[in-house]
């Protein structure tokens, strides 16, 4: 009975492991959308009033796949649906439509295998107990993993981000601290795909720019592993990312390399924030991004 039960437990392990190996594509969306009403106002809930409440798209029609080891770059303004593809692919919300397979698992179906795949990193990071240690969090976020050996993984991590202050009350940390902290927590599980959702917005310069080599030289170059990364801030994503996703209010307008980009719009000297505006038409940009494109060009004049 023993030996059987092993016999069919390897058999399913050596199944899913071809299934892993035989993937082409890590990442395989296809017509996603998602549609959200938005919340009544105080002023309306206590008038009763339920009326005119129209559904928001946050996603329509979004189809895409991406290979291992890429980094890919989402970019568009607030508003573009940047947050709710990397829930959906979190398995944290379903699409109202379309398909996501990752690694060859159907989200809403394989989440429990998807999940021990992926590690989602936030800028708006508010599940750390502040008033425990960085190490007594980690340790926390471990068990909830189920990890064997987690002090063994915790104290790699600690010697991997060069952390000497892991004993000290979160509350203490400052913010570039608490953000190698939300990292390493979706390190933990040594996830092959990393979500991270605009992690740098609240880093100083220096920071940001340790943060983004580190995940680019460390995790992607030298471990393999694939990152998505959302991202309003254009010449950022421009000297980080492989690839890019252009997204506005929700649709897909081009995806691809920079020169692959280029080349859509006929200028081979376009930076991102331009090739934005030339594919959306200028739609709703945000002041920080037409002062960026501006800038972009003065340089290039000069």
């Amino acid at each position: 009975m023993y030996n059987s039960y092993l016999s069919f437990y390897f058999m399913v392990y050596y199944q899913e492991t071809e299934q892993i190996n035989q993937v082409k594509y890590i990442l395989e969306v296809d017509g996603l959308s998602k549609d959200f009403i938005p919340p009544l106002s105080f002023r309306k809930l206590i008038g009763l009033d339920f009326r005119h409440r129209r559904q928001t798209r946050a996603l329509e029609d979004v189809s895409f796949s991406l290979k291992k080891g890429k980094i890919l770059g989402v970019l568009g303004p607030n508003g573009a649906g940047k947050t709710t593809l990397l829930k959906i692919l979190a398995t944290l919300i379903l699409p109202d439509k379309g398909s996501v397979l990752i690694n060859g698992w159907s989200v809403g179906i394989d989440d429990n295998k998807i999940k021990s795949l992926i590690g989602l990193v936030s800028s708006q990071e508010r599940s750390f107990y502040w008033r425990l240690t960085g190490r007594q969090n980690l340790e926390f976020f471990a068990l909830m993993y189920d990890l064997e050996n987690p002090g063994n993984k915790i104290e790699e991590l600690f010697d991997l981000f060069e952390i000497d202050y892991q004993d000290n009350r979160f509350d203490s940390y400052s913010t570039g601290m608490k953000q190698k902290f939300a990292l390493m927590r979706g390190l933990l599980n040594d996830p092959g795909l990393l979500l991270l959702d605009e992690p740098t917005r609240s880093l100083d310069y220096t920071t940001s720019l340790n943060f983004r080599n580190f995940i680019k030289e460390n995790l992607v170059l030298e471990k393999g592993k694939t990152v998505v990364f959302t991202s309003h801030n254009m010449d950022e994503a421009m000297h980080f990312c492989d690839i890019f996703m252009i997204l506005h209010k929700g649709r897909l307008y081009a995806m691809g390399t920079l020169d692959e980009l280029r080349k859509k719009i006929n200028n081979q000297t376009a930076s991102l924030g331009e090739i934005f505006v030339k594919l959306t038409e200028g739609e709703s940009l945000t002041r920080s991004q037409k002062s960026e494109v501006r800038s972009q060009k003065k340089k290039r004049k000069n």
